[in-house]
């Protein structure tokens, strides 16, 4: 779980444009290249968005012992406090489920999917209909240095993750025409929202020194420890190789705030955020006012916070050495963007999120620090820490005011949740995509995976991304005419089956063209 981010096998390992509001520091975002994408590689946390977050798509121990305990089931999408999560393991052998086991191995062995791996898309191919609107005929795609052409009687789905989809519009002629344009590119559709809406989960946390004799992931890299916890682990499913981050708590700002602090998230908001849509891309607004409602709501989570002992390859010698209380915003105001920057699908594109460009975010994870550090000093988890959570991992020495800006702009990180940068609004509200994930302009061009989120949700991401494919799916049958089990088939002609040709020209089953494993298919933590 720890070694295969940043390996490149494994893992695409974006890196973003230096953040201005982080002393220029470039923040790193691991994406899964493979099959079942990030959720071959996250950590396997299954938490669940608030019924909130939903809804406004239509409108646009250590806890408890805090007075934290969880005041519902958070499946219900109405909790808040702390609380073990579900994690993504098969049932008797602690081993990672995935996408790629769980969804796409049990049916690849069926006649009418045909799965390529290590190839890459360069672009959809159309052609016009009456209307004007784009017909999606096929794509090219190289594979093994060789050039090969997909083609499509039905559609074009679109699975690429949200760092990878907008790429392959804009390579394939839809997005702003005068970036387009600036790269050699012929404007199929100008559609500037491409690419933008980009939001995370802006992330960071206390670091805190392990009590003598704690256990922590560190000691999986301890070259005289490796051996044994791999035998524990694969002869009976057990030890540190068997577990993950499961701990977490989803807390409104309130809660993380003192006594003295309540009425701290309706003065910020009032100061930072007053409604106006003035220099705000179009459709931006009307979330901020949703944003800004929840921020101030003390029943929405505004944070998700949690615990963590070692984690990652630890310098030689400094094993155990390592705990941390951390977490992220949930509910972000800052918006970023994700574009081509050449246009050789080879290059990754430029991505930006302008982490804490807006003051809110800033705020709320600061007050997240101080509250991380009360409670890593909190029994019974500062039982585990060194001095009961009071020695911090140099070089911080204490979390106050003046170093809690120091602390943030050294350890931030990704929440590893992007989402957004295709989405589904109304075009003119800053959307790529109808209520049906058909992209505007295009009769046979859906996109499905995390991209199309035009609102950002509480919580790791994998669950909603999950049924995000669902209902994709479902929607896709429906539009198909699938009854009984049976597919009607396309206007006019029967069912059509893949066919195999030994060519470099390949037809698809009109059902879906092709699993688009270039950009692994399901890219989420």
């Amino acid at each position: 779980m720890f070694d295969m981010p940043g390996d490149l096998k494994y893992d695409w390992n974006f890196s973003s444009e230096p953040q201005e509001a982080l002393e220029g520091l470039r923040v790193l975002q691991n994406r899964g290249k493979m099959l079942g994408g990030s959720s071959g590689i996250n950590f396997m946390q299954f938490t669940f968005a608030s019924r909130v977050d939903l809804d406004d798509w239509e409108v646009l121990e250590t806890m408890a012992n805090m007075g934290l305990a969880p005041n519902g089931d958070p499946r219900d999408g109405v909790s808040l406090g702390g609380y073990t999560n579900p994690m993504v393991m098969t049932r008797g052998t602690s081993q990672r489920s995935f996408a790629g086991n769980s969804y796409w191995k049990p049916f690849a062995t069926r006649p009418n999917l045909h799965t390529i791996t290590g190839a890459l898309v360069n672009n959809i191919n159309f052609s016009s209909d009456r209307t004007g609107d784009l017909v999606a005929t096929g794509l090219n795609f190289t594979a093994n240095n060789q050039s090969f052409i997909a083609n499509a009687s039905r559609e074009v789905i679109i699975s690429g993750g949200t760092m990878k989809s907008p790429q392959m519009l804009e390579l394939s002629g839809i997005g702003d025409a005068k970036l387009l344009e600036s790269f050699g590119i012929e404007t199929l559709i100008d559609n500037p929202n491409v690419g933008e809406n980009l939001q995370d989960h802006p992330q960071c946390g206390v670091p805190f020194v392990p009590a003598d004799g704690e256990l922590t992931f560190d000691d999986v890299y301890n070259e005289n420890r490796t051996a044994f916890w791999t035998r524990l682990y694969q002869e009976n499913g057990t030890g540190l190789l068997a577990g993950g981050v499961s701990q977490t708590a989803q807390l409104s700002w309130h809660q993380i705030l003192t006594p003295e602090q309540q009425n701290r998230p309706q003065e910020l908001v009032a100061r930072y955020y007053n409604g106006s849509a003035e220099g705000l891309r179009p459709g931006v607004k009307a979330q901020l006012d949703l944003t800004a409602k929840k921020l101030v709501d003390p029943n929405e989570s505004a944070v998700q916070t949690g615990g963590s002992a070692g984690g990652g390859r630890p310098i030689p010698g400094q094993e155990n050495k390592r705990g941390n209380v951390g977490g992220f915003v949930t509910h972000a105001f800052s918006r970023g963007y994700i574009h081509i920057q050449s246009s050789d699908p080879n290059d990754d594109p430029k991505f930006d999120p302008r982490y804490l460009s807006h003051p809110l975010d800033y705020e709320v994870l600061a007050d997240l620090q101080f509250f991380n550090a009360r409670a890593g000093a909190t029994p019974p988890l500062s039982n585990h820490f060194k001095g009961n959570g009071t020695v911090l991992s140099p070089p911080f020495i204490v979390i106050n005011e003046t170093t809690v800006r120091e602390l943030i702009n050294k350890l931030f990180i990704t929440g590893w949740h992007v989402v957004g940068s295709v989405p589904m609004m109304p075009r003119d509200q800053g959307g790529v995509l109808d209520p049906r994930l058909m992209v505007y302009g295009t009769k046979n061009v859906r996109v499905i995976d995390a991209s199309i989120v035009p609102l950002h949700v509480r919580g790791n991401t994998v669950s909603l991304t999950y049924a995000i494919a669902e209902k994709g799916a479902d929607i896709i049958k429906a539009d198909m005419g699938l009854m009984n089990g049976t597919v009607t088939g396309p206007p006019g002609g029967p069912p059509q089956a893949f066919t195999g040709a030994a060519t470099k020209s390949r037809s698809a089953n009109w059902m879906m063209l092709i699993v688009v494993v270039w950009l692994a298919a399901i890219a989420l933590v």
